[in-house]
């Protein structure tokens, strides 16, 4: 019995010594798991890839570097206006999110174009009905502004401005008639 105890004291302080090395293991990885939530919170906020690959855990890595990238492409595609760079975005919600931005900016530089473009060809053919082509209603106005102020100008028929349709552009080229001495 007396040679046991020497045993049995050897083993107690090495099974103890085991849990210790296994306590301070998961210490360490509950300090890993905090740091990779600080550099996953700040990478993703400053879209910063430097801060993704500093963390352990190689999912929260993963979704890490695939947010900040979604988030490079989305400013991409908001800046060139190309909803292409959208489709590259790993994460469906992000690819969805950059899309719901980039495609009204698009819409709306086609209506531009398509303002400028109807409102060009209504200059030229000196035809205001042309402009009700436009839906922007202060855009629409300037249209007509632009051909029915040099119409009633050249005509000297004040008249010819109500064909404006906004009442402060339809006062101002009578006004402009009534400097050059029309009435």
């Amino acid at each position: 019995m007396k040679k046991l105890l020497p045993i049995f004291l050897i083993l107690s302080v090495f099974v103890a010594g085991c849990n210790f090395s296994n306590s301070n293991k998961s210490l360490s990885e509950k300090g890993d798991a905090v740091l990779d939530q600080q550099f996953y919170e700040q990478a993703t906020q400053s879209n910063d890839l430097a801060l993704c690959n500093k963390i352990f855990d190689k999912d929260m890595k993963s979704e890490c570097a695939s947010i900040v990238d979604a988030a490079k492409l989305t400013r991409k595609a908001v800046s060139e206006l190309n909803i292409e760079l959208c489709k590259a975005i790993t994460i469906d919600r992000y690819k969805t999110a950059c899309e719901t931005q980039v495609q009204p900016l698009i819409d709306a530089k086609k209506a531009d174009e398509n303002t400028a473009k109807v409102g060009q060809q209504a200059y030229d053919q000196q035809n205001a009905k042309l402009c009700d082509e436009i839906k922007d209603e202060d855009q629409k106005a300037s249209c007509k502004y632009n051909i029915l102020a040099n119409q009633a100008i050249a005509k000297k028929d004040p008249s010819i401005c109500e064909g404006i349709g906004l009442k402060a552009m339809i006062e101002q080229c009578k006004n402009q008639l009534s400097k050059m001495g029309t009435k």
